[in-house]
């Protein structure tokens, strides 16, 4: 009977030596499961990125905006216009808080910006620079002739329509409704993968972590 305490002591000290040994066994079976299962992308991917056509576009910076110029780093691609209510300032506003949360990993390389007018009639170079770098001091602008930019949108699957107002006073009071989608550009300039909205800045981050592993 003296020695049944110190026995009971060294079973239980087994009993939980052993239990603490499967219950490790058990979370690194779960976590060589959760890390076989692929990561669900919020964006579409493409199967085979697709070449964009040649395009040349005036650019806010000075310099034009085309093909080479999408060459050598990744971009997020947007058209929209300036004088946009909702989608436009709702979009811009992710990407910039997007920006923002990759700034704070150095070790993830910052894509560029690019928003590309669907209104060039109004959407000057000079607006389209205020209005851009309002959301991030980074971000680009660029318009084209009316060709180039129906051109660029039927590639990229981006519809839009002018709608003129009821109570029209000049020939410029009108609005455009159009689709609020991202494209993802990779490093040679291709299209590799397309965000539709609602965007969420931290998915986009996510996705880009994954794309260009």
């Amino acid at each position: 009977m003296k020695n049944s305490y110190p026995q009971r002591m060294v079973f239980w000290g087994v009993l939980s030596l052993v239990c603490a040994i499967g219950l490790g066994i058990a979370a690194q079976q779960w976590w060589a499961q959760v890390s076989r299962e692929p990561y669900a992308f919020y964006g579409t991917v493409l199967n085979k990125p697709r070449p964009l056509p040649a395009f040349t576009l005036e650019g806010t910076e000075g310099y034009a905006i085309d093909n080479r110029h999408l060459q050598g780093h990744w971009t997020f691609l947007f058209m929209g216009f300036t004088h946009c209510a909702s989608i436009c300032p709702v979009t811009m506003a992710e990407l910039a808080k997007m920006a923002h949360l990759m700034a704070q990993q150095p070790n993830l390389s910052r894509p560029a910006v690019v928003m590309i007018t669907l209104d060039p009639k109004r959407d000057s170079l000079v607006r389209m620079k205020d209005y851009v770098q309002s959301f991030d001091p980074q971000f680009l602008g660029a318009r084209g002739s009316e060709e180039e930019t129906h051109n660029l949108a039927r590639f990229l699957g981006i519809a839009f329509t002018q709608v003129n107002s009821q109570v029209q006073k000049q020939a410029n009071d009108y609005s455009i409704e159009h689709s609020g989608a991202i494209m993802l550009l990779n490093p040679r300039g291709e299209l590799v993968a397309f965000f539709t909205p609602p965007h969420h800045a931290d998915k986009l981050v996510n996705d880009y972590q994954h794309l260009v592993k």
